[in-house]
């Protein structure tokens, strides 16, 4: 059913065209099979007093002969569309499956004719028509407001309010905190990112305040970050919090890495209004259907610190109906309330699952006191994996995930404070890259590269990552847990920032010998310089020497059948911190971490 109030004149139209011998509101459907809309009256009707109405966009809509239709000799309504019953240019055509009306006049049969036929302004007929018809359009308004009150798109204030109470939702009073978080990301955008409303995002220790946004935002392409209004999800003092604690994204969005508030949050000093309480509803509407198992994991993203990521469901329907596996990660570091939160695991698991539908998870939540009620079962199918329940002991629930990293400064010369602080710095960026680590997800070794390169200073890593339980595993490769249920955490993490590009330019004189004697110098001098070049590289890359000299560097470089080296001259620069040594031969003590480097090798045969 579908209703729109009918303007004052409308109504007028109605009394007086029925007043005076007319007919009023002759109802047809707007439906093909419907089809013809034919008009009947007592004698022929004149087809130029015809006047059509109805609802289009869900309007009321006084619809033009000629443009939206036309009369046909036959008094059949016509509507101007195309084949395919779309609307030419130009025409608007009734909403589909809605009631359309017709007032028009006919020639009454000899004997038949009205006994009140003065439509002028002022006449008696007339103001009885308008008096009636001013009520009847206070009440048609009145029946709109009230069919609009009904709908979460259309309800406005206390009607609202009734309509979300239907789904649990009240209204937010200014007891509610609010506040503000920045969504940021360490390198541009490459494209715009939609962070909608309704995100959660909770403080990074105990006591968890969660929180959500309440409006959607945008980053820009080329940006680094946004920022977006948050309220509380509790009232009261549990939702205030101080600057920089808001930091854990329950459902992390691609392309975005950190989240804080540069802000404490603050009581409102407005309730929440009418769009923002429409768009809570809504997402609440979206998350009550309790048939598939996404509603599971948003039930289970409204715990405080729970990530869609520290969610799993196992589920197949042909080799095992009407059973799926939930596996929960839950943080570390509840302390206290591991109890409690383990018991609303349990308990969501239990409310949100499909009727029929039995659930097997590797939660072992204590029961309260009380009568006893059927647990989920700790047997698994017969035809399916062995499931393990109760607390998961080291290396089961939790992979241990050691790191060594050495950072490559752009700055040589850094102090020890500049050192211990980049160190921090990426330490910092490896926990938090494995703090967005979900359960049974494999850490992608180049993304975490990605991570620590785009560190302000650092212009090369080398990074070794390895299970903790055993670290002979290779340590350049992605990470796969060994079991599906199991989500990787930062272990021990060892970073140290040092070393530099040293750059070497070699200057030599080689003396030919052998066959080398028939070739032409030419072609001497451009093979020894390439041979030369790679032979010291690739000592370089198998260890540094002591020092850089020039025994040392002629040592690599070594003699061959067709050529000796009869003199050797070198440059060095130190290419992160721009300098060059003007003077020749001058010897380097490498220190860890450096990377010696031969740029060029000039060659002169004789």
């Amino acid at each position: 059913m579908s209703f729109a109030a009918e303007p004052y004149a409308q109504f007028v139209d109605d009394l007086l065209n029925s007043l005076t011998g007319g007919l009023s509101r002759q109802e047809f459907r707007f439906l093909r099979e419907e089809e013809p809309y034919r008009l009947s009256a007592p004698g022929s009707i004149i087809a130029s007093s015809v006047r059509v109405y109805g609802q289009a966009s869900a309007l009321f809509r006084r619809f033009q002969v000629g443009i939206d239709y036309k009369v046909l000799p036959d008094s059949t309504i016509q509507w101007q569309a195309a084949p395919d019953g779309t609307p030419v240019a130009g025409a608007v055509l009734p909403d589909e499956g809605t009631y359309f009306y017709a007032n028009f006049d006919y020639a009454a049969p000899p004997g038949a004719e009205p006994q009140l036929t003065d439509r002028n302004p002022g006449s008696v007929t007339r103001l009885l028509a308008e008096s009636f018809a001013r009520e009847y359009a206070v009440i048609s308004k009145q029946l709109d407001t009230v069919y609009k009150a009904g709908f979460l798109d259309t309800a406005e204030g206390r009607d609202l309010e009734q309509v979300t109470a239907l789904v649990g939702i009240e209204r937010r009073t200014p007891t509610f905190a609010v506040g503000s978080v920045v969504f940021s990301r360490s390198t541009p955008a490459p494209a715009d990112i939609v962070l909608p409303a309704g995100m959660r995002l909770s403080t990074s220790q105990p006591p968890v305040a969660v929180f959500e946004t309440t409006q959607s935002a945008t980053l820009r392409r080329g940006s680094l970050s946004v920022e977006a209004p948050i309220q509380s999800l509790e009232p009261g003092q549990a939702g205030i919090v101080g600057a920089e604690v808001i930091s854990i994204m329950n459902q992390p969005v691609l392309g975005v890495e950190t989240a804080h508030n540069p802000q404490p949050t603050a009581f409102s000093s407005d309730s929440e209004t009418d769009p923002q309480l429409r768009q809570r509803a809504r997402r609440s509407l979206e998350r009550a259907g309790r048939s598939t198992v996404g509603a599971l994991v948003s039930a289970l993203t409204s715990i405080p610190g729970v990530r869609e990521k520290d969610i799993q469901i196992l589920e197949d329907p042909i080799a095992r109906p009407g059973l799926i596996q939930v596996n929960v990660a839950l943080p570390p570091s509840l302390g206290d309330q591991r109890v409690k939160i383990l018991r609303q695991v349990a308990e969501l698991i239990e409310d949100t699952r499909p009727v029929g539908v039995r659930v097997l998870h590797n939660v072992d939540a204590p029961r309260p006191a009380g009568v006893a009620e059927p647990g989920p079962g700790t047997e698994p199918a017969a035809d399916s994996n062995p499931v393990a329940f109760g607390d998961a002991l080291p290396g089961q629930l939790f992979l241990p995930v050691d790191f060594k990293v050495r950072l490559r400064p752009a700055l040589r010369s850094l102090s020890e404070a500049d050192r211990g602080a980049l160190e921090r710095d990426a330490e910092k960026v490896i926990r938090s890259f494995m703090d967005e680590a979900g359960i049974g997800e494999t850490v992608i070794y180049n993304k975490l590269v990605a991570r620590l390169m785009s560190m302000t200073g650092v212009i090369d890593v080398e990074v070794e990552m390895f299970p903790q339980t055993d670290p002979s595993r290779p340590r350049r490769k992605n990470l796969v847990p060994s079991s599906a249920m199991v989500r990787p955490v930062a272990g021990n993490i060892d970073v140290q920032a040092g070393g530099s590009l040293i750059v070497i330019d070699l200057n030599i004189t080689v003396t030919r010998q052998g066959a080398a004697l028939q070739t032409p110098k030419e072609t001497v001098s451009s093979a020894a310089a390439a041979e030369i070049l790679e032979k010291v590289n690739a000592a370089f890359r198998v260890e540094l020497p002591a020092q850089v000299t020039v025994n040392s560097l002629r040592a690599l470089a070594g003699d061959s059948e067709q050529y000796t080296i009869k003199t050797l001259r070198y440059n060095v620069e130190f290419l992160d911190s721009g300098v060059r040594m003007q003077q020749e031969n001058v010897t380097v003590l490498p220190e860890a971490g450096d990377q010696l480097w031969v740029r060029n090798v000039h060659v002169e045969a004789e």
